[in-house]
């Protein structure tokens, strides 16, 4: 079991390497030295002692490191003096986790004791910390193994007993030699096979490495999706702890994509296995009839638009997303407005639980989730990811299920529909000159419009908090569902 973490610092707990980054580029073009930029890229991770011998190596003898180093701390000095030292995503959040569930922390990097101190103290976070180990108290840095050995023997821990957080490829040959864990959360460097290889495991955000860690220690549950041969993102939630220790039952509430495309096979799971008695569907008239949901002996069908037909508005949800004209309009569209990929999709979530017709449907579905008797009921969409992440976020607060949980079910649907979306993203994407930058751009929209975002969720309750205080504030005066109700619901679906 592992117990301990060693993280990293510059990269991984602070948004600095990019500063250093930044200004290292504009002294080395200031400069006028071919070859300099590689120096600047190939010192992320190194002590100061090899980030010199490597700016020599690659500029010559005769480089100023030392007023080089010099003007670029200053730099930076003053751009964090002036903006503040920026925190990675989740640090906060990962720290308090592993405190509050004893795990044993300690910091490894290549920066100076001293310096790593200033950066932890200006943070706010030096309290985590049993132990920090600088790049100034070790013989050979990173990638030697040194630094994080040290780390695991101040902490009292075998290597193999712990976590290291990397972001750079120096740090994770350090760590992975040292015999540590490896975790990767990618800053500036994306991982090449090389070091895909040597990882236990790659994340997107410090979030991510929390939810693992808190699977692994039986906090969350990890979902789990319904094996159809047909859909991808069908899952039950039964299982999932809600605050007081109960579980939601099983077999009784399951999300899902559109039912068109399921086999006999699956069809037979959801009926038998499932016992499934009501279907919900999300999706507006014209969708229902493009296509249909297959007709199931026993099973009521109540077709229950989450928007209206005129603001149907273009979401992934919509069948004709694949089109390579809507993506055209999309992208289109965010260019002429300034926006972003991330903004549209973080505004159109906000829409879905504003709107006034569809706030309307919303409070409706626990109606439905209230009358239901006996057997599984199953609501979708298109793809099981917006109108339905929405509602699902709704009813996993209202049976009051930790949010960290209620995000992990959200999120991992870029899991179970990632072959669906690749598949989709080569057919539109294909004729495409990638090579171009407003290509690299486009295919990078393209991808978050087919997936979802974290930050899509949490506008979601942001937007319930801000409106009415707190999530179950604003059930109780926008969802109908009174403590009564909300009572009942608990009673019905948790055990």
């Amino acid at each position: 079991m592992q117990k301990a973490v060693v993280f990293d610092m510059d990269g991984v707990l602070f948004d600095t390497e990019r500063l250093f980054m930044e200004a290292g580029t504009q002294l080395v073009k200031e400069s006028g030295i071919e070859n300099a930029e590689e120096a600047v890229m190939g010192c992320i991770g190194l002590n100061m002692r090899d980030t010199k011998a490597l700016f020599l190596r690659v500029c010559g003898e005769d480089f100023p490191f030392e007023e080089y180093h010099k003007k670029c701390g200053a730099l930076v000095k003053e751009k964090i003096e002036k903006e503040g030292l920026p925190l990675k995503k989740g640090v906060r959040e990962l720290l308090s986790y592993l405190k509050e569930a004893g795990y044993k922390i300690a910091l490894a990097s290549s920066t100076s004791q001293s310096g790593v101190f200033k950066h932890l103290d200006r943070a706010g976070l030096r309290e985590y910390f049993a132990v920090v180990i600088g790049g100034d108290m070790i013989e050979h840095g990173k990638p030697e193994p040194d630094i994080y050995l040290r780390a695991c023997e101040e902490l009292g821990v075998k290597p193999d007993a712990a976590f290291a957080i990397e972001d750079s490829a120096n740090g994770i040959r350090s760590a992975y030699k040292a015999g540590l864990h490896t975790i990767m959360v990618p800053d500036l460097i994306a991982p090449t096979p090389e070091l895909e290889a040597l990882l236990y495991a790659r994340y997107d955000s410090l979030l991510d490495v929390r939810d693992m860690l808190m699977i692994k220690d039986g906090v969350l549950k990890e979902p789990v999706r319904i094996p159809l041969e047909g859909i991808c993102n069908t899952r039950d939630l039964g299982g999932y702890k809600s605050k007081d220790g109960r579980t939601i039952k099983p077999h009784k509430l399951i999300r899902s994509g559109a039912l068109a495309c399921t086999t006999e096979a699956d069809r037979q799971v959801l009926l038998a296995d499932y016992q499934l008695k009501t279907v919900i569907d999300f999706r507006t008239g014209s969708e229902r009839n493009m296509k249909p949901d297959p007709n199931l002996e026993g099973i009521t069908y109540i077709g229950h638009p989450i928007l209206e037909e005129e603001t149907m508005g273009i979401t992934r949800e919509k069948e004709t997303c694949g089109s390579n004209d809507m993506i055209g309009n999309v992208i289109s569209t965010l260019r002429e407005n300034g926006g972003t990929p991330l903004g549209y999709m973080q505004n159109m979530y906000q829409n879905l639980i504003t709107n006034p017709f569809s706030r309307k449907r919303y409070a409706e579905f626990f109606d439905i989730l209230l009358a239901q008797e006996e057997g599984a009921v199953l609501w979708h969409c298109t793809a099981g990811k917006d109108r339905v992440g929405v509602a699902t976020l709704l009813l996993l607060s209202a049976l009051d299920i930790p949010r960290e949980q209620i995000i992990l079910d959200y999120i991992k649907v870029n899991e179970f529909g990632k072959e669906e979306v690749d598949s989709l993203m080569q057919r539109v994407t294909g004729a495409m000159d990638t090579s171009t930058k407003e290509a690299q751009e486009t295919i990078a929209a393209i991808r978050l419009l087919f997936t979802v975002d974290r930050s899509y969720a949490e506008s979601v309750f942001a937007v319930m908090e801000e409106e009415c205080g707190s999530i179950e504030a604003f059930l109780e005066q926008k969802m109908g569902l009174t403590p009564e109700k909300r009572a009942s619901l608990q009673e019905k679906y948790l055990m």
